[in-house]
């Protein structure tokens, strides 16, 4: 009986130690930029409210032009400023568009391999992407 308990104990203070130097931010170098604490397992969410855009014009306030949130497991960038905008969705494209998730529902028959939405920028997407642009 003291063998489960041994287990259960060490678990639950690797657990604590874990979670304690992550939300402190040991062990890793910060290269995002400045936003709020998250929490362990909901990171920022509570921060949003009910008037999310309300609440990122807050953070931007604070925290500057370019936030870094954790939204759940999701580190997310919110761009507040226009000059900004316009630097990530003009020239900094091909950068931030690669980094798309894939829904787990599109690898069990290969889709996301097909799809223009999450396929990587290059030779076959531009082929797909020119086939479906209708240019009138």
């Amino acid at each position: 009986m003291e063998f489960p308990l041994l287990i259960v104990t060490l678990f639950l203070s690797f657990t604590i130690i874990r979670a304690t130097f992550s939300y402190f931010g040991f062990g890793h170098p910060n290269f995002l930029p400045p936003g709020p604490k998250p929490l362990p397992i909901i990171g920022s969410l509570h921060l949003l409210g009910h008037q999310p855009h309300q609440s990122l014009a807050k953070l931007a306030k604070t925290h500057g032009p370019i936030t870094s949130l954790k939204l759940g497991q999701i580190t997310t960038l919110v761009f507040s400023s226009a000059s900004a905008a316009k630097e990530v969705l003009q020239k900094q494209d091909l950068a931030f568009c690669s980094h798309r998730s894939i829904p787990n529902a599109l690898h069990a028959q290969h889709h996301y391999e097909y799809s223009i939405s999450f396929m990587p920028i290059g030779t076959q997407w531009r082929i797909l992407h020119t086939s479906s642009v209708d240019y009138k």
